[in-house]
């Protein structure tokens, strides 16, 4: 089968070439992919700057596609499902796994597409049985692959906000006007909420007005005092303007994330600020927004598509911040020079 494989760290490029079928163990299905995003954590990685996964390596972390087969013990009424993946598979004994939240594992996550297990970026791809999310009827199959992280992530931060119960008028700013931030801002308009998304980028920035969301260039053209800051963005240097930005009693939810060289954390304690971190989100969190999508119920970023054979070029785009929306490689799609 046709792949595109990481073979050194860094690397700013992919292989795409023949690999060997993968094998089915016992509790998987095998999945004929039909599209996967693109994410900025496959360039974290390409670039040595985040997960280390054993090489040579098949990235893509975002798939959608249509089961193939099952191994003998696994039910052979799911051939013919089209579906989604939740990409972390956890110890499955402690605490955290019990309860359903294997992204959160004590002991490590092993994620498909991003550490231990090959991902999307090929025509086959080997999911464990328990991985699979259903993709309601109707909804595209480049649409829902550019939800599989994004979407989830999006609604647990929302339901983070959401849960601290403050009051809807709350000065609320998302730093990142990518496909995180995009979902999350309909999800809180949803609710009430009147988020503004802070996004320096030019194509990112008209994109998100052209569906409704209010957006900024800079943080200085935000509220002077904001109640909530998520940010979407993980820019390290965004990081501490954003903190010192939050109001007295404030919330900060880190949903990207980078390594900052120095951080005073006395800002923090004087205005007694709440911090939250968000991993993705959890299997319902996937099923609520692909059926939100398919019900119209979401603001979705634009998708780009590219064949697997471009990926490479979907990379330098991305790599470039040339995109307004969402890259998607449509496994389906003819390559064009």
């Amino acid at each position: 089968m046709k792949a595109a494989v990481l073979r050194e760290l860094p690397s700013e490029r992919l292989q795409v070439c023949d690999v060997p079928e993968p094998a089915l163990p016992a509790g998987s299905v095998i999945v004929e992919v039909s599209a996967c995003g693109i994410c900025g954590t496959d360039l974290h990685i390409m670039g040595g700057t985040s997960y280390r996964p054993e090489l040579p390596f098949v990235l893509g972390h975002e798939p959608v596609g249509t089961i193939a087969g099952v191994s003998p013990d696994v039910d052979q009424g799911l051939v013919g499902r089209r579906i989604a993946a939740a990409i972390f598979i956890g110890c499955g004994r402690c605490p955290s796994c019990r309860a359903g939240d294997e992204r959160l594992c004590v002991h490590g996550a092993r994620v498909t597409g991003v550490l231990g297990l090959w991902g999307g970026f090929a025509q086959r791809l080997i999911l464990d049985a328990d991985q699979i999310v259903d993709v309601p009827a109707g909804l595209p199959d480049v649409v829902a692959a550019s939800l599989v992280d994004a979407g989830p992530t999006a609604h647990n931060a929302a339901r983070v906000v959401l849960a601290c119960d403050r009051p809807r008028s709350s000065s609320v700013v998302i730093a990142g006007a990518g496909p995180v931030g995009v979902v999350l801002a309909g999800l809180l308009m949803t609710e009430g909420m009147a988020p503004v998304l802070v996004e320096p980028n030019p194509l990112r920035r008209e994109a998100a007005g052209e569906l409704g969301l209010p957006t900024v260039a800079s943080l200085e053209q935000a509220d002077p005092a904001i109640d909530v800051i998520i940010d979407c963005a993980g820019a390290a240097e965004a990081i501490v303007p954003l903190l010192n930005r939050v109001a007295v009693h404030g919330l900060y939810v880190s949903v990207g994330y980078a390594a900052v060289p120095e951080l005073d954390l006395a800002v923090v304690a004087r205005r007694e600020l709440t911090i939250r971190g968000i991993r993705s989100g959890t299997r319902t969190d996937l099923a609520r927004v692909l059926q939100l999508a398919a019900d119209g119920a979401l603001r979705l970023p634009s998708c780009q598509v590219w064949s697997l054979d471009g990926i490479n070029d979907a990379l330098e785009n991305l790599r470039a911040g040339r995109l307004a929306g969402k890259a998607v490689i449509d496994m389906t799609a003819q390559h064009t020079a």
